[in-house]
């Protein structure tokens, strides 16, 4: 420890009993042209999952919007009825459904988000 001690005092002796020198003009351009960039494409505006994505959830809202048009009223008005069911067992289970979901999709989302850090952070250390 005291080895480490002297040194910094003889690297701080020799920094302030050297006259400082004026930076060359030149410096920015020789870092500048140093300075190497890489060759990156341009990322695809959009991919083949997002056109399946969309492919889908349009599906869907057609598929939807089919049924409600052609079904017959009484069935729409038999699932309209089970969605205010659902909507009341909804209302009574809150109590703890609502923490479970949300409970549950922070585990989701944790399991998501957390392999990729210690990822992220283990190749930083490199």
């Amino acid at each position: 420890m005291d080895e480490h001690v002297k040194e910094d005092a003889l690297i701080e002796d020799a920094l302030r009993s050297q006259p400082l020198v004026p930076m060359p003009r030149s410096i920015t351009t020789d870092v500048m042209s140093r300075i190497q960039t890489a060759d990156a494409k341009r990322p695809a505006i959009l991919t083949w999952s997002d056109f399946a994505l969309s492919l889908v959830i349009a599906s869907c809202f057609a598929a939807v919007w089919f049924a409600s048009q052609n079904l017959p009223p009484i069935l729409l008005a038999k699932l309209h009825i089970q969605g205010i069911l659902l909507y009341q067992e909804f209302l009574v289970n809150s109590r703890w459904l609502s923490p479970a979901i949300i409970f549950g999709l922070a585990g989701l989302f944790a399991a998501l988000t957390i392999p990729t850090l210690i990822k992220m952070t283990l190749e930083r250390r490199r």
